[in-house]
């Protein structure tokens, strides 16, 4: 293991060349001025940008339990004194994890985050209404749904209306931003994308709860898409594995499912006391 810059051979590699849009928010970190890079230059890369986020960690698949001590060293070196950090690996790693009883997992935060990648849309079953652009006077509908959404779904913070306010504000501005409307002018569903190295990231779907089931979500996706294709975008997304109704919609859109992250937390303070205890009984 050994620290290592974003132009290294193993990004390069096939073995992670073929999960390139599957880590792709690794990639995107490898432009941070705070970077911090570890790898063995082969088997793992274990990545973050900023102290705060999410720590990266990429494996070759059926890795070498072997290598799993050397993995642990490496992820003690991205925690911080902060109540907890949070990581995002393959379920593999994370199951030999849990196996090996790592000291510091926090089991309470799992979290399934599924991949999904679209090469081909697939037209959904039709519903009423369009694709349209928001405008700022809708601003404060945009504003309630995003506060919904981020109270509502699972493995993401809550945030307070005054922010909601601002992120709604951000996302009109940012020309990214679509929405579905009814016949009757009504915004009944919302999505976002992030453009990066050749690849759109959708995020911020939210269909609020009394207009689901209707096919709005399905059909934004669609129309979208599209567009994003055309424009020569790989459309890509992650989602909550084990929400149904919203990754059914994207399946109808024409996304493949491309199998699921971890999302979980490690505590540096239960590790190093664990480390301690074993030391002193030695």
């Amino acid at each position: 293991m050994k620290k290592i810059d974003k132009d290294n051979k193993i990004f390069s590699s096939p073995e992670f060349q073929k999960e390139k849009y599957k880590f792709n928010i690794l990639i995107k970190n490898l432009e941070s001025k705070t970077l911090q890079l570890y790898s063995d230059e082969e088997n793992y890369v274990i990545c973050r940008g900023a102290e705060g986020l999410p720590t990266w960690i990429w494996t070759r698949d059926n890795i070498d339990i072997n290598l799993l001590p050397e993995i642990k060293q490496a992820i003690k070196l991205y925690l911080t004194d902060r109540e907890k950090d949070k990581l995002t690996c393959k379920k593999e790693l994370y199951n030999l994890l849990l196996e090996s009883g790592y000291k510091g997992l926090n089991t309470d935060d799992y979290f399934e985050m599924g991949f999904l990648l679209c090469e081909k849309t697939k037209k959904p079953k039709d519903c009423d209404g369009s694709l349209a652009i928001p405008n700022e006077q809708e601003q404060p509908i945009i504003a309630n749904y995003w506060f919904d959404d981020c109270n509502e779904m699972n493995g993401v913070d809550s945030i307070s209306r005054e922010q909601a306010e601002k992120d709604a504000t951000e996302m009109i501005e940012s020309k990214r931003f679509y929405v579905w409307k009814n016949p009757e002018g009504k915004i009944v569903c919302m999505v976002m994308y992030k453009e990066e190295f050749g690849q759109a990231r959708l995020n911020h779907v939210f269909t609020p709860i009394e207009e689901r089931g209707k096919g709005y979500a399905a059909n934004l996706i669609y129309e979208m898409t599209n567009k994003l294709l055309d424009n020569g975008l790989v459309p890509l997304l992650y989602t909550d594995y084990n929400y149904p109704p919203s990754n059914k919609a994207y399946i109808n859109a024409g996304y493949e499912d491309k199998g699921i992250l971890i999302n979980f937390s490690c505590f540096k303070e239960r590790l190093l006391f664990k480390e301690n205890e074993e030391n002193e009984r030695e």
